[in-house]
């Protein structure tokens, strides 16, 4: 069995490790806890914060009857009465700046528990965001900005001539082309720092587009944090918590420094499931092995198969001559939810107990168990018949069927299935395969150097589902990925239509004020070395 990527990426990983060296210091957050707080007569309530640290209030959060906050004081001379009194919704729209802020793996129920708990109120309650299959970022911010198809799922991938170093392609960014709409994200040559020392790393983040936002003049500023994944992936639930929390005290600071002209966009590129113990790594290059087949970096003869390992996510990649064969065999191992395949024109997905194809005529879709029902939509399919919504050769509209599956198991599970195999990706596997939760695939070494414990990439709810909210107003319920920067930009989020970045509004930089007191850094880490 060929191993010679998996060794480069060995000695590549150490080598980022001792390179990458220190996060640099956490950002200027607002206080957390209010020093006051009390209810109006109409039901709303105002917050008091001492965000000068010398022990009195001088800065009011005002919020409706139903929660949103509406309004910012300024208390200058501390004497209980407020100075400057800013209105959210009258300030001038030429004088509003705009922060999207893209949170890796952040699950939209994380989000929305965040929301209900007060946090985050200067927006609309969050949206889901159903993301593609497999459940990976690359894929998924390609959909939204419109960059698609990726060269792979994930940066180890199989060109038709070789299997790519995924070490190589991710320290290049090689796989990642929507990187370069943001103004802000951290070199993939420090997420191994990342993951390893998360805190820090996030901190040192949200500092950096922090400042830039602050001494920016562009009207819309686009900044990608990964350190959100590293706190749910090592941190569980309580991590992502964690992470929403400090970035809900960041906009707030935003606001409290910008005198109310920050306006945000929140999002995520899909969720994460949590498993009670660490996550299990199915050795899947193992297991077809020893079916008879041979693991290689190039497809020879019909027995051969190359399958990346590298990324640790609940889906796996195969590149074969023989893909319903191979499908077969590894929809039979423990570990294993579902394998898909393409033939002429009919997708197959097989599990354990099913098999069924999928088609596509114009804008609908068809499916068609041959036994049992891998998708679980067999109800589905007979209520949407019993309301007429069937062709009589058995195809439902996309629009209907999303409607229909949008909270099912498997959210919109057909469509996403289908665009898996048209579009998303440009080195488009063989086969595709969805672990079960509590298990993933990807890299033997990354496995050994985290404890795994949020996982993301296979076709259910929890690895599925991120979140989206908008300072500008409300969202549709459930989202596609693909759909989620056009409904933004509706909602009054200024992306530009050609998304050059060069091509953006400036918004004067007068509109920042500083502090109108003496701030000391609210640090959330230390400067420290690995």
């Amino acid at each position: 069995m060929m191993r010679s990527g998996l060794s480069r990426g060995v000695i590549a990983g150490g080598f980022v490790l001792l390179w990458s060296g220190c996060a640099g210091p956490g950002p200027r957050l607002m206080p957390d806890q209010p020093v006051r707080s009390r209810f109006s007569a109409d039901g709303g309530r105002e917050r008091w914060f001492d965000v000068n640290r010398n022990g009195r209030a001088d800065y009011r959060e005002r919020f409706s009857p139903g929660g949103r906050m509406t309004a910012i004081g300024y208390d200058r001379d501390e004497d209980g009465q407020v100075d400057e009194d800013v209105v959210l919704d009258q300030v001038p729209q030429a004088e509003r700046r705009y922060l999207v802020l893209l949170l890796d793996s952040v699950p939209f129920s994380i989000a929305k528990g965040a929301w209900q708990q007060g946090r985050f109120r200067y927006c609309a309650e969050p949206a889901r965001v159903i993301g593609p299959f497999p459940v990976m970022t690359d894929l998924s911010f390609s959909e939204f900005f419109g960059v698609s198809p990726s060269p792979g799922v994930e940066s180890e991938y199989y060109d038709g001539q070789r299997l790519r170093d995924g070490y190589g392609v991710y320290l290049n960014e090689g796989n990642a082309r929507w990187l370069s709409k943001t103004d802000y994200h951290l070199p993939q040559i420090l997420h191994g720092s990342a993951y390893l020392d998360v805190e820090p790393w996030f901190g040192h983040e949200l500092r950096q587009i922090q400042e830039l936002f602050l001494n920016g003049d562009r009207r819309l500023t686009i900044g990608y944090c990964v350190g959100t994944s590293g706190l749910g992936a090592t941190q569980s639930r309580g991590g992502h918590r964690k992470g929403l929390a400090l970035v809900d005290r960041l906009c707030r600071q935003l606001l409290y420094q910008t005198r109310g002209r920050a306006r945000f966009a929140l999002l995520s590129d899909h969720g994460h499931y949590f498993t009670a113990v660490e996550s299990r790594r199915l050795p899947l290059r193992d297991l077809l092995e020893a079916r008879g087949y041979r693991i290689t970096d190039r497809l020879r003869g019909p027995r051969d198969l190359v399958i990346p390992e590298f990324e640790m996510v609940s889906a796996a990649s195969i590149w074969t001559y023989e893909p319903r064969r191979v499908a077969a065999d590894v929809a039979g191992f423990a570990g294993v939810e579902l394998a898909a395949y393409l033939e002429g024109e009919r997708l197959w997905v097989v599990s354990g107990d099913g098999k069924a194809a999928i088609t596509k005529r114009g804008d609908g879709f068809r499916y068609s168990p041959e036994y049992g029902d891998p998708l679980r939509l067999r109800g589905i399919w007979q209520r949407l018949e019993s309301a007429g919504q069937v062709s009589a050769d058995g195809f439902v509209a996309d629009r209907v069927l999303f409607e229909a599956t949008r909270r099912h198991v498997y959210p919109d599970g057909v469509a996403r299935l289908w665009r898996a195999f048209h579009g998303l990706v440009e080195h488009t596997p063989d086969v595709i395969v969805a672990l079960r939760e509590g298990y993933h695939g990807g890299s033997a070494f990354q496995t050994r150097m985290v404890k795994l414990v949020g996982v993301h990439g296979n076709l259910r709810e929890a690895s599925t589902c991120g979140f989206a909210m908008s300072s500008e107003g409300g969202l549709p319920d459930d989202i596609r990925m693909q759909d989620l920067r056009t409904v933004l930009k509706s909602a009054g989020i200024p992306f530009n239509d050609e998304d050059d970045r060069s091509a953006y509004s400036v918004c004067p930089v007068h509109v920042l004020e500083q502090p109108s007191k003496p701030q000391h850094d609210d640090l959330l880490i230390t400067h420290k070395a690995l």
